[in-house]
């Protein structure tokens, strides 16, 4: 693959980890993991793309190389953004972002149009709408256990002795995945702890960003991208979803339209669905990730 120097950008007292490669003074492509994922997950659907554009890939706070700093709120990943973009590009760029990467590049889209070109998000909308609560009590437990899951001290896992065998995990929980990559992603998202033993290399308590289903307030940003955005959806992407939430009246399934409806809130939004895909995308189908980002880019060089 593509050599990716990894550089550093300083965001006050979070130092980010950016994997920095193609072509030097290219347009550049600026492509963003979701929660619980490394920068080098994005590098096999990036590098297609190396000979005629820059190509950068952040870790998120708290994710791969990056400080885990305790602080996770949208905003703060919004502006890690800002600061990458706006030290390390000379123009603006189009972004690429998978779930959380997705709703991030969303929202900066909407706040700093002047950065940004085009936008592609990868199962980048949050999650169906959930069923209503079926009192207001019952909402506040879910409130309950959501709080305490994502805070209170967990055992500690046991790791994994082997990359081979966090390759076989990425697998089974992605099961429509290339071997070849689910063993370079394992062997560039794991670290060796004190006990010899691998773990996936993020700070779980990134979680507390987890943007749910109640998109009011990312409509809002919705409403202001005025770039075109190119909105991609996993058919699969249910048995992702589905278990999270603790409801039995929830399926994980978007309702018929709920995708297309969501795209059109934005003034040039389209949305693609990816028959084959689940949640993650890139593993499922990356040829097709790369085809349609092709033609996205060609899009935007033909109005030009």
């Amino acid at each position: 693959m593509t050599n990716f120097q990894e550089r550093s950008v300083q965001v006050r007292n979070v130092r980010l980890s950016v994997l920095d490669g193609g072509l030097q003074g290219g347009l550049p492509l600026v492509f963003i993991h979701g929660l619980r994922d490394v920068a080098w997950s994005l590098v096999h659907v990036a590098e297609p793309f190396a000979d005629r554009h820059r190509i950068l890939i952040p870790n998120l706070r708290g994710h791969g190389a990056s400080d885990r700093p305790g602080a996770y709120a949208m905003e703060h990943f919004i502006y890690d953004l800002y600061r990458t973009i706006t030290e390390l590009c000379d123009k603006p760029a189009i972004l690429v972002g998978h779930s959380l990467g997705g709703q991030i590049a969303s929202r900066f889209a909407a706040v700093f149009p002047e950065l940004v070109t085009r936008i592609m998000l990868l199962e980048g909308l949050g999650p169906p709408d959930l069923p209503v609560p079926e009192s207001n009590s019952a909402w506040v437990m879910g409130f309950r256990q959501r709080l305490l899951s994502r805070y209170e001290e967990q055992p500690r896992s046991r790791g994994m002795s082997s990359v081979e065998e966090a390759a076989g995990r990425l697998i089974r929980n992605n099961p429509r995945m290339a071997e070849t990559l689910a063993a370079f992603i394992a062997d560039k998202a794991t670290v060796r702890g004190e006990d010899g033993r691998l773990r996936w290399n993020f700070d779980r308590h990134a979680e507390s960003v987890f943007v749910s289903s109640d998109n009011e307030e990312a409509q809002r940003f919705w409403q202001e991208v005025q770039c075109p955005a190119l909105v991609i959806s996993g058919d699969q992407a249910w048995d992702y979803w589905g278990p999270m939430f603790g409801d039995d009246r929830y399926d994980g399934r978007y309702k018929a339209g709920e995708m297309d409806a969501r795209a059109a809130i934005m003034p040039h939004g389209r949305h693609v669905p990816f028959q084959n895909s689940g949640h993650m995308i890139h593993y499922d189908e990356p040829e097709r990730v790369v085809s349609e980002l092709e033609r996205f880019i060609e899009e935007g060089e033909d109005h030009e």
